[in-house]
């Protein structure tokens, strides 16, 4: 059996890499020399290349019987991840597990890039007939809180999102052991796992579970997406069709208010979804240098 992880440096592929990384039966691709060097030492093969391209792709797939397949968030996801899922099917691949993510249910939304993406690659593996097919289908990830860690720590917690918007914000590190579960298991649980947080939490509500963490108050400012917020994008080189895509999701958080909770961890692992209060601890007051309280 070989595994190919895709992303491998991704906010959930970084966890999925920690805990194959000693198997020799697992191939990572990454797309350049920094991702080789920031993937580690791994005791399986590692294949450079652009996803998008075809000779690479035929090299990444070889011999794959299982493939965990996860793109960022780009013009091109549908047809690249949809290429890579063909290929690897192809060579005799029989399993996908797949990185999607959490679909809106509320009656009337408007359908977003983001989401829109996960939802055609999705309907195409399904209509390539995936012996096994598993899509995980993640809330709001917590760990891209991190990258405003100083902000926090200043006492900000600024989100477009919107206030009233309580979402099932979930620790990437569960996404990655039910992934790897999915995986590794002889019988998958398979299907659409909705993979949550344990409670849905306003941003007010995250803003307090990360001030007890840090030990100083956290205040939620509500970000509007409008002209200042398009424009703080674009000047940090967002481009713009990303720009429309991150406006679409963040309308729908506000449009959806309470979002439902995944069972997804459960099911898959047996046990309750790590807290936010957990994430804090573990990772984000680490990154401020906070110690973790024993």
């Amino acid at each position: 059996m070989t595994i190919l992880v895709t992303t491998p440096n991704g906010s959930v592929g970084r966890y999925v890499t920690e805990a194959l990384r000693d198997r020799d039966d697992v191939r990572f691709l990454v797309r350049s020399a920094a991702g080789a060097e920031a993937l580690g030492a791994v005791r399986g093969e590692v294949v450079r290349g652009d996803a998008a391209d075809p000779d690479t792709v035929r090299r990444a797939v070889a011999g794959v019987r299982r493939l965990y397949l996860a793109h960022p968030f780009a013009a091109d996801q549908a047809a690249v991840e949809t290429g890579l899922a063909l290929a690897a099917l192809d060579a005799g691949a029989h399993r996908v597990v797949k990185l999607g993510a959490r679909p809106f249910t509320r009656p009337g939304m408007v359908p977003d890039p983001v989401t829109g993406a996960h939802d055609t690659i999705t309907a195409r593996l399904r209509d390539a007939g995936v012996p096994e097919l598993t899509v995980l289908r993640p809330d709001r990830f917590l760990q891209n809180f991190l990258p405003s860690a100083a902000a926090l720590a200043a006492g900000t917690l600024a989100d477009p999102g919107g206030a009233d918007a309580a979402r099932g914000h979930v620790d990437t590190r569960d996404i990655a052991e039910v992934a790897v579960a999915e995986l590794l298991a002889d019988r998958p649980v398979g299907g659409d796992l909705d993979v949550s947080g344990p409670e849905a939490l306003a941003p007010g509500d995250l803003a307090e579970r990360f001030a007890a963490a840090l030990g100083r108050e956290v205040r939620f400012v509500d970000v509007p997406l409008d002209a200042a917020w398009r424009a703080g994008l674009a000047g940090r080189g967002v481009p713009a069709w990303h720009v429309e895509g991150l406006y679409g999701l963040y309308a729908n958080y506000r449009r959806e208010g309470v979002a439902g909770l995944g069972d997804g961890v459960q099911r898959v692992l047996g046990r309750v979804p790590r807290s936010a209060a957990e994430f804090a601890a573990d990772l984000l007051a680490p990154a401020v240098g906070v110690p973790r309280t024993p």
